[in-house]
C-alpha cells in the first residue's frame, strides 16, 4: 500500500498537466516594415483554471523583447479569443531588426510561436528618368518610384546632393505614395564632366525620428557648351615682312577650351577681306604681311559653333633702308613702309660724311664717291646700325658724296637746245596737218607701232590675242593698288571654239577697245578679266573706263548675236578691289586680294547679257548711274536703270561743239 501512494505521488510530480492551450490563428508576412503593426488573432483555452499572465514577445536574431504583459483569468473549459497588436516601433522593439518570431505565453505555461517573418527599415528607389546629359544652366527632372521592402508605397522625403569641385548642390522633396519627383537647375558655369547624383529618402515617425530609408546613385554627363571665342596674335604688333600668326581659341563654359574648327578671316583698314580659311582651332595661321605696306591697322575675325570673335592687331611702323656699294657708287633703296628721313654715316678713308636721306616707299637714289685719286676703304652706317663695308678706287678734287646726275640732268643742262628743237619740230608738224598729211602721217605711225608691238595668245588654243597680259600670281612683291575690272563670262565657250565662225574676230574687237583703255587681260576658263589698274592706266579713277568697255563689250555682242547662227552667251560684271601687281616684261603678275576675282566670276554668272555691278563699284559710281539692288545666293548686285548727265559733262559737251564750230568758220 505504501508503494502505491509513493508512486501516485511521483507520477504527480513528474507528469506535466497543462492549464492553458494557445493557438494564433493566422500566418503572418514575410517582410514587415518598421512603422507597420501585426494585429495577431490569437486564442487561448483553458484546461485548468487559470489565474496569471499573458506575455506578448519578439524574438529577433536570438534576442527577446517584451512587448506586452497581460492578465489571463480563465476557469476550466472557458475559451478566450483576442488581437494582439506588435507595433514595429522603435519605442517597442528598439533597434531589432532581421529575421525575427513572435512568442505568445501564459506564464509557467508553453509558449506558442508565430512563423518566421522579417523587419526590414529599407526603402528601394527606383529612377524612371531616362535623360543623362545636361547642358550648363539647364534644369534637371528626375523623376522615380521609391517602395519599402514590404512592398508598399514610402511617404516621406528625398534629398538630392551632387558633389561639384566648388561645394554641393542640395535639394529636398517629398514622397507622395511612393513617387516623388525632382527639378533643379544647374549652374551655368558648371565644369564639364561626370557627375555622381546621389539620393537619400527616408521616412520619418511622429517622434521626428527616421524609420525606413534607402539610397541610390546614377551618373549624369554635364556637356561641353561653347560659350566664348578668343582671338589671339603670337604679337598683336606686326613687322612688315614677316608673318602675322594669329589663332582662334574656343572655351567652353568654365573656360576650357574645346576642340573644333573655325573660319579665319582677315580684314584691311578698309575693310577688304585679304584672307579667309578654316583652321582647327589652337592652331596659329600665318599670313605673310609684305614688307612695304603701310602702318595701319587690320581686324581679325573668327567664326565658329556660332560664336564670334574679333580682335585688331597693329602694322609697325619701320623706317629701314637698303644699302648697296658697287665700285664707286652708293645705292640707298627705302625697303621700310613709311617716309625715310635719317642720316647715313659714309666713312671714306678716314674721314667721314653725315648725309640727311629723304625717300619715300620703295624709293631708291644713288650716290657717287669722290676723292683725291687712290684706293679707299669704304665704310656705311645707317641709323639702324647695319654696317656695310668694302673698297673703292676714286678720283676727283675732294672727299665727298654726291647725287647721282642721270639723263634727266643732262636735259636740264641743254634746255634752250631742246626747246629750240621741239618748237622746229611743232612748225613742221603744223605745215604737214595744213597740207593734209595728217591722216597719213599717223596712219604711218600707228602702222609702224602697230609692226612693233606683238600680240600674243591667252592660252593654248585661244581663239583670242593681246598684247597686254595679265598672269595669276599666288605670291608676289609689288605694288598694293586698288582696281576696277571687268568680267566677261562667255557660258558657252566650248560650243564657239569649236565651231567654224567669226565669233574670234568679234571678241578680239572687245579685247582690243579694252586695251585701248590701258585695260590688261587676265584669262581665266570660260572668263575674261579685263582690269584696270593705276599701274598700267597711270590713275586711281578706273570705274568710268570699266563701264566703257562693258558698253561697249555689249553693243558689240548684241550686234553679232542678230546675224550669227552660233550665238555668244554672255554675263558682265564689274567689280573694284585690291591687288598686288608688277610688271614683268610683256606680262603684268598680279595677286588679288580677298574674293575680288570670285566675286566677279559670281556676279558675271548672274548676268544675262546685261551689265551687272558689284556693292562695292556700285558705291563709286553712283554720281554717274542709277542702279536698282538684287540680292540671289546671299550676293548682292546691281543692274543700271540709267546713266546720268551730270552738269559737268553737259558743259563740257557745249564747249566742244563752240570749239568744232568756230574751226569750220
Amino acid at each position: 500500500m505504501r508503494k502505491i501512494i509513493i508512486l501516485s505521488m511521483f507520477v504527480v510530480l513528474f507528469v506535466s498537466f497543462a492549464s492553458a492551450e494557445i493557438i494564433i490563428n493566422s500566418q503572418l508576412e514575410e517582410v514587415y516594415n518598421l512603422g507597420d503593426i501585426i494585429n495577431v488573432p490569437v486564442k487561448i483555452s483553458a484546461e485548468a483554471n487559470i489565474n496569471n499572465y499573458f506575455f506578448t514577445h519578439l524574438i529577433c536574431n536570438g534576442n527577446m523583447i517584451e512587448i506586452s504583459k497581460n492578465p489571463l483569468v480563465l476557469s476550466v473549459g472557458e475559451e478566450h479569443k483576442g488581437i494582439y497588436p506588435v507595433p514595429f516601433t522603435k519605442i517597442f522593439i528598439g533597434e531589432s531588426r532581421g529575421e525575427c518570431k513572435i512568442k505568445f505565453s501564459v506564464e509557467g505555461e508553453d509558449p506558442e510561436l508565430t512563423n518566421d517573418f522579417k523587419i526590414s527599415d529599407l526603402i528601394t528607389l527606383q529612377i524612371t528618368s531616362e535623360k543623362t546629359e545636361f547642358n550648363p544652366e539647364e534644369t534637371i527632372l528626375i523623376k522615380g518610384e521609391a517602395i519599402k521592402e514590404n512592398g508598399d508605397n514610402a511617404n516621406g522625403f528625398i534629398r538630392l546632393e551632387i558633389m561639384l569641385d566648388t561645394g554641393s548642390i542640395n535639394q529636398l522633396e517629398t514622397i507622395n505614395n511612393g513617387f516623388f519627383t525632382i527639378n533643379i537647375s544647374l549652374p551655368e558655369d558648371m565644369k564639364a564632366g561626370q557627375y555622381k547624383v546621389k539620393l537619400d529618402a527616408y521616412e520619418r515617425n511622429s517622434m521626428g525620428e527616421t524609420t525606413n530609408q534607402g539610397f541610390a546613385d546614377y551618373s549624369i554627363l554635364i556637356k561641353q557648351v561653347p560659350t566664348n571665342l578668343e582671338v589671339v596674335f603670337e604679337n598683336s604688333e606686326v613687322e612688315p615682312g614677316t608673318n602675322l600668326k594669329v589663332k582662334a581659341i574656343l572655351h567652353d563654359q568654365t573656360g576650357e577650351k574645346i576642340e573644333s574648327s573655325t573660319i579665319i578671316t582677315i580684314k584691311d583698314e578698309d575693310n577688304i577681306i585679304l584672307e579667309q580659311t578654316e583652321k582647327s582651332t589652337d592652331d596659329f595661321l600665318e599670313f605673310p604681311i609684305v614688307y612695304n605696306e603701310p602702318p595701319a591697322e587690320w581686324v581679325v575675325v573668327a567664326v565658329s559653333n556660332k560664336l564670334t570673335g574679333e580682335a585688331i592687331f597693329k602694322i609697325k611702323e619701320k623706317e629701314a633702308i637698303k644699302v648697296e656699294l658697287i665700285n664707286k657708287t652708293i645705292t640707298l633703296t627705302n625697303i621700310g613702309n613709311v617716309f625715310y628721313n635719317k642720316s647715313v654715316l659714309i666713312k671714306i678713308g678716314n674721314e667721314s660724311l653725315n648725309m640727311n636721306i629723304f625717300l619715300g616707299i620703295d624709293e631708291s637714289q644713288k650716290y657717287v664717291l669722290t676723292a683725291p685719286e687712290g684706293e679707299y676703304k669704304i665704310e656705311i652706317l645707317t641709323d639702324e646700325g647695319s654696317l656695310i663695308t668694302g673698297s673703292a678706287t676714286l678720283t676727283g678734287k675732294t672727299v665727298d658724296v654726291q647725287k647721282a646726275s642721270g639723263k634727266a640732268m643732262t636735259l636740264v643742262r641743254y634746255s634752250a637746245v631742246w626747246i629750240f628743237m621741239i618748237a622746229v619740230l611743232g612748225f613742221i608738224a603744223f605745215i604737214i596737218f595744213k597740207k593734209g598729211y595728217k591722216r597719213s602721217f599717223f596712219g604711218y605711225i600707228y602702222s609702224k607701232k602697230k609692226e612693233k608691238s606683238r600680240a600674243l595668245p591667252l592660252r593654248k588654243k585661244s581663239i583670242i590675242n593681246t598684247k597686254s597680259k595679265a598672269e595669276l600670281s599666288l605670291s608676289i612683291k609689288g605694288d598694293k593698288q586698288n582696281a576696277s575690272v571687268v568680267c566677261f563670262k562667255i557660258k558657252n565657250i566650248k560650243e564657239i571654239e569649236s565651231t567654224k565662225s567669226n565669233a574670234g574676230e568679234t571678241l578680239q574687237k572687245i579685247v582690243d577697245f579694252a586695251e585701248e583703255k590701258k585695260a590688261v587681260v587676265y584669262e581665266n576658263q570660260e572668263n575674261l578679266f579685263f582690269i584696270l589698274a593705276p599701274i598700267k592706266t597711270r590713275t586711281f579713277k578706273n570705274e568710268k573706263a570699266a563701264i566703257e568697255i562693258s558698253q561697249k563689250m555689249t553693243g558689240v555682242l548684241i550686234e553679232y548675236n542678230k546675224l550669227a547662227k552660233q550665238k555668244i552667251e554672255f554675263g558682265i560684271s564689274l567689280n573694284y578691289g585690291t591687288i598686288i601687281a608688277k610688271q614683268e616684261k610683256d606680262v603684268m603678275k598680279f595677286m588679288s586680294m580677298g574674293t575680288l576675282i570670285t566675286t566677279a566670276k559670281k556676279i558675271a554668272s548672274f548676268s544675262e547679257k546685261e551689265i551687272l555691278l558689284s556693292e562695292k563699284i556700285n558705291d563709286r559710281l553712283r554720281a554717274q548711274v542709277k542702279t536698282e539692288k538684287h540680292i540671289r545666293e546671299k550676293t548682292s548686285f546691281f543692274t543700271i536703270k540709267e546713266m546720268k548727265n551730270t552738269e559737268e559733262h553737259t558743259k563740257f559737251i557745249r564747249s566742244f561743239i563752240s570749239r568744232l564750230e568756230k574751226d569750220k568758220k
